[in-house]
């Protein structure tokens, strides 16, 4: 497949753009001036506002000033997800897309996660600012920052930044559905110091690998039954009693499911083939549990050197209870929307030793982990968010929120939806499914303060999000663009 020939080209050239510049959540900058200079050279109203979000702005089509202005809305944010030793930089190393090896039909990247979530929202945006044949009402464009670890760029936002009433987020993962709601999202991040000590020369010390899984998204994929790497890990290693911990971690991101884990763990010399066994022993029964929703689940234990100092067996085995009795995982679904997750959790981060949440003192390490809850409940999702402070607490451990988001609610009665749902029929000759999501997205953020706003969501057919699998069907960016744009040309009519 030629990349440079897919349609619609302005689309594709511009998401090829975005995947040249590194973009993970917090290192969004170099793709807002990139954004920024774009709109420059063609004479596109640009701002950038106090929270780092890029806003553009472009008149009316003459004769439709008076239309309602629509806000183009995506983040510039990616998940950085990379396989198992791909060595990839997403601080400093481009995105690499290609045409999926195993459907062509499809593009995926060279071992990361490719970014249409949200890349493929931002360069759609581009491209209906530069069409001058479409007619359309007062456009702009809202690109928010750190979308993905907390949506701080939207939380920035001032009630009067933007002059549109109708919002089209862009950060739809389903050519066939309208969203029109979404799971609040709560983080809850526990912290500790542990002693160490010194003793370790007399054990025998293995690191412990957990790979293989699938990962995901841990609002679309949370119910599918995969593994969570940082928790099977810790089970595995939690069947030999009298091991000492020196190193623990797993996953990368609060909101993807953890695909692969490390420990460095030492044997007491009375036990050392005993416990090895019971480890391993523990790995078998993960791997038969998981067989059927992720048969990839892989455990190695390989020697290695003593460290310096490591946890005692007593704190190494509270640590490792404390973990595995974490709640995680799917909790309810939604009664009345058949396949819906109302409400879940997921342990996204996990360290001990490496990259402590701060810095440890002297003789001491720390210990870090940072769950995402989800729920379209509001008094669920904080039940959920207090057990899991509850434990943590259990186990000695600081806890905060980094983050909160409400969820939001979906209208039916929306005059939005209503016209979409005409459009969309109009373009495709099929009926679009009307769906809320068990992921966030930022409208959650918007509905309080901007009340006026009618919203949607909408996009093409992304699958595997925030796992290296990532993939964007091209022939669904073809429709999910033909569709947008006969809704906007619908809207300038009014």
């Amino acid at each position: 497949m030629d990349l440079s020939a897919i349609e619609p080209r302005p689309l594709w050239a511009h998401f090829f753009s975005i995947c040249a510049i590194p973009h993970p959540s917090h290192r969004e900058k170099a793709l807002a001036d990139w954004v920024l200079a774009w709109a420059a050279e063609r004479g596109i109203e640009a701002i950038r506002d106090s929270g780092g979000n890029v806003i553009l702005r472009k008149p009316a089509s003459k004769g439709r000033e008076k239309a309602p202005g629509i806000i183009f809305q995506a983040h510039l944010d990616m998940v950085s997800q990379a396989a198992s030793g791909s060595g990839h930089d997403f601080a400093r190393d481009p995105i690499r897309p290609r045409p999926d090896p195993a459907n062509p039909g499809w593009i995926s990247a060279t071992g990361t996660t490719l970014g249409a979530d949200n890349g493929i929202g931002v360069a759609a945006a581009l491209a209906f600012m530069e069409d001058k044949s479409l007619v359309h009402g007062p456009l702009e464009c809202l690109f928010t920052l750190n979308e993905e670890d907390g949506m701080g760029g939207a939380r920035e936002v001032k009630p009067d930044a933007l002059r549109g009433s109708i919002l089209l987020n862009l950060d739809g993962e389903d050519d066939t559905e309208l969203c029109i709601g979404c799971a609040g999202t709560l983080r809850v991040r526990g912290e500790r110091e542990i002693a160490l000590a010194a003793g370790t020369a007399d054990f025998r010390w293995f690191e412990l690998r957990v790979s293989g899984l699938l990962g995901g998204h841990s609002g679309v994929d949370i119910d599918k039954g995969r593994g969570n790497a940082s928790l099977l890990l810790c089970r595995a290693a939690a069947a030999a009693p009298g091991a000492r911990l020196a190193l623990l971690e797993g996953g990368t991101a609060s909101n993807a499911i953890p695909r692969d884990a490390r420990a460095l763990i030492g044997f007491a010399p009375a036990h050392q083939e005993k416990s090895l066994a019971l480890v391993q022993a523990e790995a078998k029964a993960i791997a038969a549990e998981l067989a059927a929703h992720d048969p990839g689940f892989a455990f190695a234990a390989a020697e290695a050197p003593a460290p310096a100092a490591a946890l005692s067996p007593e704190d190494s085995s509270a640590l490792l209870r404390a973990v595995v009795g974490l709640p995680n995982g799917l909790f309810e679904m939604e009664p009345d929307m058949p396949g819906l997750v109302r409400s879940s959790c997921n342990l996204g981060e996990l360290r001990l030793g490496l990259a402590p949440a701060k810095e440890a003192t002297a003789g001491r390490v720390g210990f870090h982990a940072l769950v995402l809850v989800r729920s379209s409940v509001e008094a669920e999702k904080e039940r959920i968010a207090a057990g899991i402070e509850a434990a943590l607490a259990a186990y000695g451990a600081s806890t905060s929120r980094p983050s909160e988001a409400p969820a939001w609610t979906p209208d039916v009665k929306s005059p939005l939806l209503a016209l979409a749902r005409t459009a969309y029929a109009e373009v495709t000759g099929a009926e679009a499914a009307i769906r809320a999501t068990h992921g966030g997205l930022e409208c959650g953020l918007f509905r309080p303060r901007f009340p006026h706003w009618d919203m949607i969501s909408l996009g093409p057919n992304i699958r595997y999000p925030h796992s290296p699998d990532e993939r964007v069907e091209v022939a669904s960016v073809e429709r999910f663009y033909r569709f947008a744009r006969s809704l906007v040309e619908k809207l300038a009519g009014l």
